[in-house]
């Protein structure tokens, strides 16, 4: 006994004494120091383990395991509040490594965009210019037009609320490979890109960067577009300077402002007048993406999303029109108008195809009133038309159902229109969602799909798969981007898929046509 007691104590001291562990080893000392202490075989987890095996949680979703083979020793008292210890111990560590990162992160950021600082841009520029073999770089600088005139007029608050969001745009913009980005000015941006093929493929990235960056920002109550100035410079070869470079896309940018026919200056839009004109123009368009079982190839329905383009400020996000609408009232309006529109589509497509085929639409919680006259049309608008209606309701609202509206939806239901779970795993309510109402489909987002999210986001993927399939429910794996997200949501049973890699959101027309063509298969993958 003494000397068990006193093989924990060392290992105890040991760990103790080597605190906090490296980040990047938690894990691993974790399961070693674990090993030694209680003398069994040890892993991390994402479930715990039923008796007699050993189990303490380690952090969110995550369980310190550990077993002995049959007729061993079993574990003891001792041996758990050992555990607990080394997985405070690595807890601990895990929120130290945390807190360094951030704090180096933040001495390295911009802390109003979010982007590099300039002195840290341009050291990671020069690495990569380095280190890039025969790789050819874009490098962007940008520039926001007239934002002294903006600052004059409208203040500090409303003009960095734009810098914000600009900043996030070239963070998150519709680049093809990842970069480099920081603030190295007041309104001045500058972005390395990588893997650009030649000149042809850098004007495409500006032209799609600009479209985006002129997309409008909320800024209160309205909303306001700017236009950016960009230059664009591009490597020729091993020998080429940083500063060369960057002063290159400088000067271009430069160019480019002065050879405007005249000054660009920011233009503020009420929201309800925004997303009106949208609306009276007939500028709300909708694409259909496929729903398909990943197994056989077959579309089994599409969802419609919803599009929007503005004469003057170009393309307005989804998530920007529906937050308007909300704010406005006007979402039973925006929904029918992709009704109106999906509707005719979808018909077509079941007359071409010679089978019904399912149409999901998003709706958002307030809509669910027992005297919405949108709801209430839905089976009269259904009937004769072959087409399955689905209404998506985010996992982040399903919660808060009150009586009324599960008797509203069961209403809908006995009319054969389905509901389902949008983005379920994406953290925003309980486990108690599933069992709420007799759901058509639950839409697992994207999070635990993606191989981002490495072996414990495919571990939890296939718990989630399991849980739904024991509950009776059938999953829709979204975002599937990769063949390997596919392989992996197929070998763990999951049957129905939506993602780029099984079909990019596509105008009617273009749908219609591949159903002429292939029928409902998704044409291009090959399963």
């Amino acid at each position: 006994m003494v000397s068990v007691e006193s093989t924990l104590i060392d290992v105890l001291s040991d760990a103790a004494i080597e605190m906090p562990w490296p980040g990047d080893e938690v894990e691993e000392r974790l399961i070693e120091w674990c090993r030694r202490a209680v003398v069994a075989r040890t892993s991390i987890e994402v479930a715990p383990a039923p008796l007699p095996d050993a189990s303490v949680l380690f952090s969110e979703n995550r369980y310190l395991v550990a077993r002995r083979p049959p007729g061993a020793p079993p574990f003891t008292g001792l041996d758990r509040r050992v555990m607990t210890a080394l997985a405070t111990m690595a807890n601990a560590s895990k929120e130290a490594a945390r807190r360094d990162e951030g704090l180096r992160r933040r001495a390295v950021t911009d802390d109003l965009t979010g982007l590099w600082q300039h002195g840290f841009f341009r050291e990671l520029f020069e690495d990569t210019m380095a280190n890039r073999n025969a790789e050819r770089l874009g490098v962007l600088f940008l520039d926001i037009d007239r934002f002294k005139d903006l600052n004059e007029q409208f203040g500090h608050l409303d003009a960095d609320e734009v810098l914000r969001e600009t900043g996030a745009r070239i963070r998150y913009g519709p680049f093809p490979d990842e970069i480099i980005a920081g603030r190295v000015g007041g309104d001045e941006f500058a972005v390395v890109v990588r893997r650009v093929a030649d000149t042809e493929h850098l004007d495409k990235i500006v032209e799609d960067l600009s479209a985006f960056l002129r997309a409008p920002i909320p800024v209160n109550d309205l909303m306001l577009s700017v236009d950016v100035s960009i230059g664009a410079a591009l490597s020729t070869d091993l020998v080429d300077d940083p500063e060369h470079l960057l002063r290159a896309a400088e000067r271009r940018m430069r160019e480019n402002k002065q050879s405007r026919p005249g000054p660009s200056y920011p233009r503020w839009y009420d929201e309800s007048t925004l997303l009106r004109e949208m609306l009276d123009e007939g500028r709300v368009r909708v694409a259909y993406q496929p729903i398909a079982d990943i197994t056989t190839g077959k579309i089994r329905g599409y969802e419609a999303l919803v599009r929007g383009q503005h004469l003057e400020v170009g393309q307005v996000s989804p998530l920007l029109m529906v937050g308007s609408a909300s704010k406005l009232r006007m979402l039973d309006e925006l929904t029918e108008v992709v009704l109106d529109s999906a509707l005719t589509t979808m018909t077509e497509v079941v007359q071409t195809a010679g089978e019904p085929v399912a149409l999901s639409i998003n709706v958002e919680f307030e809509q669910l009133r027992s005297d919405s006259r949108l709801l209430e049309s839905l089976p009269e608008r259904l009937d004769g038309t072959g087409v399955h209606l689905v209404l998506e309701i985010s996992e982040r609202h399903v919660a808060r159902w009150t009586p009324s509206q599960r008797m509203l939806a069961a209403q809908l239901s006995e009319a054969g229109i389905g509901f389902a779970v949008d983005d379920f795993g994406a953290g925003y309510s309980a486990l108690g969602v599933l069992n709420s109402y007799a759901w058509e489909w639950v839409k697992i987002d994207r999070s635990l799909v993606s191989e981002g999210g490495g072996q414990a986001g495919r571990t939890l993927l296939g718990h989630v798969s399991r849980m739904l399939d024991d509950l009776t429910l059938t999953p829709v794996a979204e975002g599937i981007e990769t063949l390997e997200e596919l392989g992996h949501a197929r070998a763990i049973g999951v049957t129905l898929g939506q993602g780029t890699l099984l079909g990019s959101p596509t105008p009617g027309p273009r749908v219609i046509a591949s159903v002429a063509d292939h029928g409902l298969l998704l044409p291009d993958l090959q399963l």
